[in-house]
């Protein structure tokens, strides 16, 4: 089941009582609504808005009910909540069906499901049980599930920089001072690991879906290496952001899965910790010759595709929907002079 990754709330009737036009002073929050939000964002779910106020009035309520800072990239206009479904989806980079959308208005609803069929609707009324139901519980608890919140703000705060610098690209990522931290996984990583196999699908080679079992008995073989990388920038520490399992066996390293968060796109970050793993991995395995990667193709992961043909590889054969992509070593160079790639055991 897809996991929700972001609850948009209507308001008027449905985070509060009341119509924010009609009576600015007498809106008040439904009972409980607060814990629902407070713990929806504990379990690593973010909130948006989409409402017909204007922005300026409810931002004005939303501090003066201190929970504005619960709430990523509001829709307040009196355009449709459809597109502010398909606007609040880019903004976070995520899919139509990572959406849930709360409205006491059956025909918002409707109108929703009518052209974003993907996002899932739930009544007003149904605010309290949607902590109980699947798509909404925390697939394994994380550091980086209660903190999500703050990382995507501080990447809205980074894209916001990125649209006032006047400078070249390269020269804005410089000036991010973005620093990676590739090693070895340990076991208090295992935990994220899962949850980055559940939570990502734009760069997940194989829309796999592990558990903790599985991370466990994959580090106690000999021939394997778990990788994770955590990013921190300018605009703050951002977590463990990718994971890649990988084999060496004779002659050639296997990538067998990697998973990466599509909170960093665009910086050059994934290639940058694909291509140190490969690096890392031959030198330690100096009689490997090549790199394999299997890759399931879908419209979904994409992303995931086009960084393995961005880094070199070749597509070999593929069987069902499932292809094996190859890379001879040595590595073609590549540069990735607006980051600092730190050492095995040097994170902070």
């Amino acid at each position: 089941m897809q996991m929700i990754k972001c609850v948009v709330w209507d308001l008027d009737d449905t985070l509060w009582e009341g119509t924010l036009r009609d009576d600015e002073a007498g809106v008040k929050l439904l009972p409980d609504i607060v814990n629902v939000i407070a713990t929806l964002d504990q379990r690593g779910i973010l909130h948006s808005i989409a409402s017909r106020n204007s922005w300026e009035q409810v931002k004005r309520k939303l501090e003066q009910l201190e929970i504005d800072h619960y709430f990523l990239y509001p829709q307040c206009h009196f355009e449709s909540k459809a597109a502010s479904m398909e606007r609040i989806a880019k903004e976070l980079n995520i899919g139509l069906d990572a959406l849930a959308f709360v409205d006491n208005d059956p025909f918002e609803r409707f109108e929703v499901n009518y052209y974003v069929p993907e996002v899932r609707t739930y009544a007003a009324e149904q605010y309290r049980e949607m902590l109980e139901f699947p798509e909404f519980q925390l697939v394994q608890a994380s550091e980086e599930a209660s903190s999500r919140r703050q990382y995507m703000q501080a990447r809205q705060q980074r894209e916001e920089a990125q649209r006032a610098y006047k400078g070249s690209r390269e020269q804005f990522l410089k000036e991010c001072q973005m620093k990676l931290h590739i090693r070895t996984a340990r076991p208090e990583d295992y935990a994220r690991v899962v949850e980055l196999s559940h939570r990502t699908n734009q760069m997940n080679s194989l829309l796999e879906r592990i558990d903790y079992p599985f991370v466990e008995s994959f580090c106690s073989q000999a021939d394997n290496v778990l990788f994770v990388v955590k990013l921190e920038d300018r605009f703050g520490k951002h977590g463990l952001i990718g994971t890649c399992f990988a084999t060496v066996v004779g002659d050639r390293i296997d990538i067998k899965l990697f998973c990466i968060s599509c909170r960093i796109e665009g910086r050059g970050i994934a290639s940058a910790f694909l291509y140190t793993v490969m690096e890392r991995l031959g030198r330690q395995a100096q009689q490997a010759n090549t790199v394999w990667c299997q890759l399931v193709r879908k419209q979904r992961n994409l992303p995931a595709r086009l960084l393995l043909e961005m880094i070199g590889f070749k597509k070999m054969h593929t069987e069902d929907e499932q292809s094996s992509y190859m890379l001879e070593l040595p590595l073609p160079h590549m540069a990735f002079d607006w980051l600092e790639i730190g050492e095995i055991g040097n994170e902070s």
